[in-house]
């Protein structure tokens, strides 16, 4: 009875308000109206547009279908007849579908009260095989698919649920029919109610395959301009098929990727506020996995959210107390299960073909709760009648549990004729349904194993060429290096050879003014060596800036690449927006020996500001100027103090609990720029405990490469170079903190920075 349950679903979501309902009322009377101004094939259409906007028209769930079954009737009938006399066989495929459609409604009362369906039935059956063969004539796959949707859901109810094979084989031809049309709503709706027959056989890879495809379709379908009540079924059909993919991997026991599936439903209903929040479900699921406090703060959550306007409101609130019982059994409380079954039993044996398999789960629980209280011909009752509707709608999990129940409940009645009946039944199917199951989930295993070694494969593809790119550049850079050298070879002999020439040709002259020239000769090796001197000196600190940049680069790469294995693209983008930005200024800045303190701070500003970014902003920091200082006016070697605040970052903040902080003073005295920089993390000693060995290196890299600097600049202007770091501590001697100084003795120019 899907059909049932989709067709009521619509109707409650088209009825969600009164305004949508009254919306459909008003296109129905706009099309009576038109009725008497259209002809010919224009009047058969609309007529046929009627009798469909009638058989979906809302409205709550005891409605009488057989009244609306009569309103259908009348139009299709007239357009039946119409369509005949003007021979437009269009307009009689679709009269006659819309007349097997008002049999179906009327069978619908007939099926809830019990009685005798086979003349509605009989009557659908041979308004389908007149319009099957006019909709193939006119390779009309559109009315084809709703004709062969309407066999396969009559030839299920014919045959009392069991004749799977046709109803599959007509199901099939709907959903083909329907992709050839290219209606990828209907070919996803129809997927996705096929797929549950296929899970409650035990079919669980063919299920998967369905569940799948309706995913996918109903994911598009969200994406094409709708009316709101067609994006509002749209949006059920969507998050139904999240639910059944769901409880697909929660019955064969994969709960975690049925969680992931439902909270993908939660996210998307938060997201754009659809009726259905999936709490219930992910209530039920964690259920499954014996969380009850988990499962009872999603149950409060979907109760608080709950839609007092929902048509279907009965039916929607007992699916819900099918959860609430799980729970009250979990947590030992049976006699709450109990008050639950006395409240709504009556009600539950009367829709039970609407509700479904709530229905079996309803039961299981009453019967569960009355066995744990010894009222073992309550507990039987509930089982049996559980085991009855598991056999009407031939789900075989169901069957198998229920058959369970049975035998210990006759067993413990001294029946054992019974209890061994039924403990055959559960035996026959246990082997079928928990190796369908098991298979399901090694298939699975073996899916995500392969698919892992494929990513496996790329993965090694891929660092294999950027092994060999990294080869070719220091090929490539090796080879560059040869002919620089070469070159100056080169050029150093024709220096040499132009200078003996020159002294040859001059030798006379300097004979005649060789002491002059001695003199001469010795000032200017002098000053040359002293050039030399200072050119190796500036050679040195670019090469110590050249080691420090990519230093820089790796650290600043390697937490983009954190944020891209975490999936936050979005703080990425952040994250390289700041990054590009102090590249071009380390690019601007790498050539030059000085920049201005102004820029040294903003360069910092930005790398403190993307540390705080991979540190999820776990501490804060400010630049503080003590007293008046001109920024823009004094010079000091580019990326100097970045090195001692990344230390502090990594090997002191990183590690602290709670909101850390880091200070950076700055302070004019004599001449001398006094730099503080303070953190209040774990210290040190705490810190070299805790770092990796790589953790190690990396940090003595920092800082090697900066004291090598200071060195550098100490032998070329010769004075003290001087930095200290103190480790700070409170009165009971713990650490709070390391603090760095740093004094720069500089003039407010280009020409000369010494560090002190």
């Amino acid at each position: 009875m899907k059909k049932d349950l989709l067709l009521l679903m619509l109707l409650a979501i088209l009825s969600a308000s009164a305004f949508p309902q009254a919306t459909d009322s008003l296109k129905i009377d706009s099309l009576e109206k038109q009725l008497m101004f259209l002809k010919d094939s224009a009047k058969v259409d609309c007529l046929n547009l009627l009798a469909r906007k009638l058989s979906i028209l809302g409205g709550p769930a005891w409605t009488s279908w057989t009244k609306k079954a009569d309103s259908v009737y009348h139009y299709a009938s007239i357009a039946y007849r119409e369509a005949n006399k003007i021979d437009y066989k269009k307009g009689i495929a679709v009269a006659l579908n819309n007349l097997a459609t008002s049999e179906w409604l009327k069978g619908i009362d007939l099926r809830i009260s019990k009685q005798n369906d086979a003349e509605t039935l009989k009557g659908m059956e041979n308004y389908l095989l007149k319009a099957i063969p006019i909709a193939a004539q006119l390779q009309d796959y559109e009315i084809l698919g709703y004709a062969y949707e309407s066999m396969s859901d009559l030839v299920w109810v014919k045959s009392k649920y069991k004749d799977f094979n046709d109803r599959e084989e007509y199901f099939k031809k709907a959903i083909d029919c329907f992709h050839i049309s290219g209606d990828g709503h209907k070919e996803g709706e129809d997927c996705l109610y096929h797929a549950e027959r296929y899970v409650q056989r035990g079919y669980y890879e063919q299920g998967l395959e369905y569940l799948q495809h309706a995913l996918e379709l109903n994911k598009k379908s969200l994406s094409k301009p709708q009316t709101k009540e067609e994006r509002e079924y749209c949006d059920y059909l969507y998050q139904q098929s999240l639910i059944d993919v769901a409880d697909l991997y929660r019955t064969v026991g994969d709960y975690e990727t049925a969680m992931n599936y439902l909270l993908q439903g939660s996210h998307y209903a938060e997201e754009n506020r659809t009726e259905m929040t999936l709490y219930d479900a992910i209530a039920e699921l964690y259920c499954k996995m014996t969380k009850y406090d988990s499962a009872m703060l999603y149950w409060n959550k979907w109760k608080n959210n709950e839609n007092a306007s929902y048509p279907y409101l009965w039916g929607y609130r007992f699916y819900g107390k099918t959860i609430l019982t799980q729970i009250y059994l979990g947590t030992n409380k049976p006699e709450k299960v109990i008050s639950l079954f006395n409240e709504n039993i009556d009600s539950v044996r009367n829709d039970r073909r609407y509700i479904g398999d709530r229905t079996i789960i309803f039961l299981l629980s009453s019967g569960e709760a009355f066995k744990q209280l010894k009222n073992y011909d309550g507990a039987l009752k509930c089982f049996r009648e559980a085991w009855s509707v598991a056999q009407e709608k031939d789900a075989r999990a169901y069957i198998m549990e229920t058959s369970a129940q049975l035998s210990k409940v006759y067993h413990q009645l001294n029946n054992n004729d019974s209890a061994y009946f039924y403990l055959q039944k559960y035996t026959n199917l246990k082997d079928s349904v928990l190796n369908r199951q098991f298979l399901f989930r090694l298939n699975n295993y073996k899916k995500a194993t392969e698919d892992a070694k494929k990513e496996s494969r790329i993965g090694f593809l891929n660092r294999d060429n950027q092994i060999k790119q990294q080869q070719l550049k220091q090929q490539a850079t090796f080879r560059n290096f040869l002919i620089a050298v070469l070159i100056a070879i080169v050029f150093a002999g024709l220096y040499v050879f132009r200078n003996i020439n020159l002294k040859r040709k001059n030798e006379k002259l300097r004979q005649e003014q060789k002491e002059q020239e001695w003199k001469l000769k010795a000032l200017a090796s002098e000053n040359k060596h002293v050039e030399l001197q200072k050119q190796s000196a500036e050679l040195e600190m670019q090469a110590l800036r050249a080691q420090m940049n990519p230093h820089f680069i790796f650290n600043s790469l390697s937490s983009i690449n954190h944020f891209i294995l975490k999936n936050e693209s979005k703080i990425a983008s952040n994250y390289l927006t700041r990054f590009s930005r102090l590249m071009r200024m380390v690019l601007m800045n790498s050539q030059k020996p000085l920049i201005a303190l102004e820029d040294e701070l903003q360069m910092l500003g930005l790398y403190l500001e993307m540390e705080r970014l991979r540190f999820k902003d776990s501490f804060d920091y400010r630049i503080t100027f003590l007293n008046v200082i001109d920024s823009d006016n004094i010079f000091i070697p580019p990326l100097l103090l970045q090195p001692f605040c990344e230390n502090a970052i990594w090997h002191g903040l990183m590690h602290k609990e709670g909101q850390g902080r880091l200070d950076i003073e700055l302070i004019l005295q004599d001449n001398i720029l006094n730099c503080i920089i303070t953190d209040n993390g774990v210290g040190r000693e705490k810190a070299e405990e805790l770092n990796s060995k790589t953790a190690e290196k990396q940090k003595s890299m920092g800082l090697k490469i900066t004291t090598e600097r200071l060195a550098l600049l100490n032998r070329e202007r010769g004075v003290r170079t001087f930095y200290d770091i103190t480790d700070m501590k409170d009165e009971n001697g713990k650490a709070t903190g390391t603090k760095v100084t740093l004094k720069i003795s500089f003039k407010e120019s280009v020409e000369e920075v010494v560090l002190k």
